[in-house]
C-alpha cells in the first residue's frame, strides 16, 4: 500500500527560530489547519496528481485519486471508460482500521449536470489504517456495487 503523507510546512518554525536568534523580528502568523474536504470542482484543481488502487469491469473502469490542493494531499473516486449509467453513484468510503470497517462519506449523481465523474475530495492522512475506497452503481450505496476500487 502506498503511504500518504500531508505536507507541513516545519520551515516556516526553522525559519522564525533562526531570524529570532539573529535579533530579527518575524511576525507570527496563525497556524492554517487544511479544510477536510474539497468540493469536486477543486478536486479538478489539483496538482501532481496520482492514480491508485484502479478496477476494471468491462468498459468501466473506477480509481482512488489523489492530488494536492493548497499544499494539502486528498484522495478521492473517479469513474473512467465508458458505458457506465449516466444516472448511477459513485461515492467514497473511509475506513480507520485498516478496511476492516467503511464510513460511507461522499457520494456523486453522474446526471446532476457538473458533467464530473467523481466524488470531492478528502484530506489523506499518514496513518496506514487510515484507507479509501470508491465505488460505482445504479443504486445510491448498493451492498455489492457494479464495480468497486481497490483499496489505498
Amino acid at each position: 500500500m502506498d503511504r500518504r503523507m500531508l505536507l507541513r510546512s516545519a520551515g516556516s518554525a526553522a525559519v522564525a527560530g533562526s531570524l529570532g536568534a539573529l535579533g530579527v523580528a518575524a511576525l507570527a502568523t496563525p497556524a492554517q489547519a487544511a479544510p477536510g474536504t474539497i468540493n469536486t470542482d477543486q478536486v479538478m484543481a489539483t496538482t501532481n496528481r496520482v492514480t491508485h488502487a484502479p478496477n476494471q469491469r468491462g468498459s468501466i473502469g473506477i480509481e482512488l485519486r489523489s492530488g494536492y490542493y493548497n499544499g494539502y494531499q486528498y484522495g478521492w473516486g473517479r469513474l473512467v471508460g465508458s458505458g457506465w449509467d449516466p444516472r448511477g453513484w459513485i461515492w467514497l468510503d473511509i475506513s480507520r482500521d485498516g478496511g476492516r470497517t467503511w464510513s460511507f462519506v461522499d457520494g456523486t449523481y453522474m446526471s446532476d449536470g457538473t458533467g464530473y465523474a467523481h466524488t470531492s475530495g478528502w484530506l489523506t492522512q499518514s496513518d496506514p489504517n487510515y484507507v479509501f475506497r470508491a465505488s460505482y452503481d445504479s443504486s445510491f450505496r448498493a451492498v455489492n456495487p457494479y464495480i468497486q476500487s481497490g483499496i489505498w
